[in-house]
């Protein structure tokens, strides 16, 4: 049963609008790294938080990605950027 559950709540996710791809910068570890949301793997790290920045924006300019979510050294949300 609770897989069946799993699968409805999964579909009225879906209807509400909640696809499309998030990248997120956020520091883990004294660096920055950029992930996809709903993903275990690291897209890329870096050193500085102005460099995670800029190649997070190519990721959402390419089209990898829909929204940009920039988050604070605290892991709270500082900014989300629309792809234009």
């Amino acid at each position: 049963m609770k897989a069946d559950r799993k699968k409805t709540l999964g579909a009225r996710f879906r209807a509400a609008g909640s696809s499309g791809t998030k990248a997120h910068i956020i520091s883990r570890k004294g660096h920055w790294v950029i992930f996809k949301e709903g993903s275990d793997r690291i897209l890329s790290e870096y050193s500085t938080r102005k460099i995670a920045i800029l190649n997070g924006k190519k990721i959402l300019e390419s089209g990898e990605a829909d929204k940009l979510v920039l988050h604070k050294p605290d892991g709270t949300v500082e900014k989300v950027q629309l792809a234009d």
